[in-house]
């Protein structure tokens, strides 16, 4: 039973990683009326050929390092080449896109709870947990981001384009360091340990980089334009709280 389980959820994550590349490279090839387009799938395959050889945790993170790079390039060419163009009427419009991207949260999850072993001790299943939880509420808010921007194409809300340009960057670097939250953890004979130094800066680029960013960012839309970003305000500042606790409790156990 387990391992038909196993066996759906590794379909189902194959299906939406296809599903995700095809309408990304979608857009440009609709709005360009290009087919050549299409060829942008196939920065995802690296991801999905180092997914079918190996099953492992350790290695389950590097096909995420690979799957973030595609996606990052994907949403780089879709606002780079169609941006204001995408239009609501369409089907490939601003809705679609953001369902689209909503996919990334859902990979993430199935990614991990696929791997071989992450249910081979309580040190795998807690950190499959924690990373679950934490990642896929870090995504949502790389989404959110992004979706600004749609609903600035969609309702002209008055967000300047380069302001509009400069969320998208601050979405896809963040994408970019995902993967540190997976990088932190060394695993070795079935046992996870936190790489101290590692965790420590990643805390601190997420504090100033990232949600601190976000915040202002959110504020500035929620004050000047009028958007309700209450929410995600209210995530970012959560964020940065528990992101200096987390320091904190490093410094102690490392130092005890």
């Amino acid at each position: 039973m387990a391992s038909f389980v196993k066996c759906g959820a590794c379909a189902v994550f194959f299906a939406l990683i296809i599903t995700q590349c095809v309408f990304l490279a979608a857009y440009p090839a609709t709005y360009n009326d290009s087919s050549n387009w299409y060829y942008l799938t196939v920065t995802f395959a690296p991801a999905v050929i180092v997914w079918f050889c190996s099953a492992k945790l350790r290695h389950l993170f590097g096909v995420w390092v690979l799957y973030i790079l595609a996606l990052i390039t994907s949403i780089a060419f879709v606002f780079g080449v169609v941006g204001d163009s995408i239009n609501k009427d369409r089907f490939l419009g601003p809705n679609a896109l953001k369902l689209v991207l909503c996919i990334t949260p859902l990979l993430l999850l199935l990614l991990l709870h696929t791997a071989d072993d992450w249910e081979e001790t309580d040190e795998h299943r807690e950190l499959v947990s924690k990373l679950s939880f934490h990642m896929a509420i870090d995504l949502f808010d790389v989404v959110d981001m992004i979706d600004i921007v749609l609903e600035e194409y969609e309702h002209d809300i008055g967000i300047p384009k380069g302001f509009g340009t400069a969320m998208i960057v601050v979405a896809c670097y963040t994408l970019l360091l995902s993967p540190w939250q997976l990088a932190e953890n060394k695993l070795a004979g079935g046992n996870a340990k936190i790489r101290f130094r590692t965790a420590i800066i990643r805390n601190v680029v997420e504090i100033i980089f990232v949600n601190l960013t976000f915040l202002v960012i959110r504020l500035v839309v929620f004050s000047k334009y009028g958007k309700d970003e209450s929410i995600f305000i209210a995530k970012n500042g959560i964020a940065i709280v528990l992101s200096l606790l987390d320091i904190r409790h490093l410094w102690s156990s490392h130092s005890s």
